[in-house]
């Protein structure tokens, strides 16, 4: 059972409305996808007209449109080292990021330091789609942090939870309030934000 389909169509369909808008001004588009499904969302984008890099490890041929290819440990290795901010990607700096159930498995802190280099790698006005698990749902039920402030929240799920959801390690849960103090903090203005069913976030936020 896949449990964040509807939240990664949903952002991708925000993000392809918005490759749409800039495309009907004349504008080329350039985006960053990487997380859940992005295989799937990066061919939508490129047959939507955005310039697209892809963030796998797949050794698949690239999907039908798609530009570039970078390596998780790459996207990551540049994200996590504020020293490595020169370290440019293909392609960026970028209109669209689209990073989906990417940060769970960073402490709050390290999660910032990675949103922040990723607005830095967005050009102005660039938007941010980002989707992560939330506290108040199946997971923060059984979730050993969950009384514990963000800060301080990194912690494994039981194991018969963490298989169903794919998840491997130590996680950070967010609630609303944290994924839009997160967004704030980094200095991004943030856009949008709603609750899956199943209690997964998803924001939008622009460079500014």
């Amino acid at each position: 059972m896949n449990r964040t389909s509807d939240t990664t169509r949903d952002l991708e369909q925000m993000a392809l409305d918005e490759i749409a808008k800039r495309r009907r001004s004349g504008a080329d588009v350039t985006a960053l996808v990487f997380g859940s499904n992005a295989h799937e969302q990066a061919h939508h984008m490129a047959a939507a007209g955005a310039r697209v890099v892809l963030g796998d490890d797949a050794e698949d041929p690239l999907p039908v449109g798609v530009g570039y290819r970078v390596p998780l440990r790459d996207i990551w290795s540049a994200l996590e080292d504020p020293a490595a901010i020169n370290k440019e990607l293909p392609a960026q700096p970028y209109d669209l990021i689209i990073c989906q159930h990417v940060l769970h498995p960073l402490r709050y802190e390290e999660a910032r330091l990675a949103v922040r280099s990723l607005l830095q790698r967005q050009k102005i006005g660039g938007k941010l789609f980002v989707s992560v698990y939330g506290i108040h749902s199946e997971l923060g039920d059984v979730y050993p942090d969950s009384e514990k402030l963000i800060a301080d929240r990194y912690a494994p799920l039981p194991k018969a939870v963490a298989k169903r959801y794919g998840i491997d390690g130590p996680i950070c849960l967010y609630s609303a309030r944290n994924l839009f103090s997160l967004l704030f903090e980094v200095g991004a203005a943030v856009l949008y934000t709603s609750t899956s069913t199943l209690g997964t976030l998803r924001a939008v936020a622009v460079r500014v």
